[in-house]
């Protein structure tokens, strides 16, 4: 017969119900605490990633800019094989100003992006050379003034590569983690010539039909509440 003191230490060999599921309890606890501090964390690793990324580009095209005294055309997300679409591959062949373009790590696949490709760049565009119409200039879709840049955390886009330096006169901000880890805002830097900063226009032979800037619809560029006119903004970087 087995005695009382073997049958107590039989009972007492594993966790009680009440035992497991308050260590359960507990460990869920633990992941609602960690969870959102290592989502935030990859944030903030994409941020650190897209703003050297871009800076990066910013090198090679005005290394670019040296040697043609222009930069290349605007680059879409879902430019296709449109070459005059995908300016930034021009910054990797013939000449190679940086070895590849890298991947947004914020890049979103929407009904914008609908052409089939899986490897989204960031964008960039700007007010272009043009020449159709005056002087046939050697790159007539080559910019003179552009932005580049990525949507962000928030994943939306509130400028676009086709007018950033006039965005429609519609306004746009800086992505800050102050603002929140996921906040809205782009990861975003403009160069080039800031004379056309804040003109509703898209080529440089249109500016000619205007008789100069001067005749120019002037709407400005709003960025985090500040209107720019002939001036750059400052960069996300």
């Amino acid at each position: 017969m087995k005695s009382f003191r073997n049958l107590d230490r039989n009972r007492r060999g594993g966790f009680t119900l009440i035992e497991l599921l308050i260590v359960i309890a507990i460990i869920l606890i633990l992941i609602a605490i960690a969870l959102p501090n290592f989502l935030e964390a990859q944030i903030r690793a994409k941020v650190t990633k897209a703003k050297g990324e871009i800076r990066s580009l910013l090198i090679a095209m005005e290394s670019y800019n040296l040697d043609f005294n222009y930069y290349p055309a605007q680059h879409e997300r879902n430019g296709g094989t449109n070459r005059n679409a995908r300016g930034l591959f021009w910054l990797t062949s013939p000449n190679q100003y940086i070895t590849a373009i890298p991947e947004d790590p914020f890049a979103i696949f929407g009904a914008d992006e609908s052409s089939g490709i899986t490897y989204v760049t960031y964008e960039s565009g700007g007010m272009e050379v043009g020449g159709s119409t005056f002087g046939g200039e050697r790159c007539p879709t080559c910019m003179v003034t552009w932005a580049i840049f990525s949507n962000g955390p928030d994943a939306t886009q509130n400028i676009w590569q086709d007018n950033p330096h006039y965005n429609d006169g519609n306004p746009t901000w800086h992505y800050s983690p102050t603002n929140g880890t996921k906040s809205v805002g782009e990861i975003i830097v403009w160069g080039g010539d800031p004379l056309y900063i804040g003109y509703r226009i898209d080529r440089k032979d249109i500016v000619s039909a205007f008789g100069g800037i001067q005749g120019a619809p002037a709407v400005g560029l709003p960025v985090d509440d500040i209107v720019y006119l002939r001036r750059l903004p400052p960069s996300s970087l």
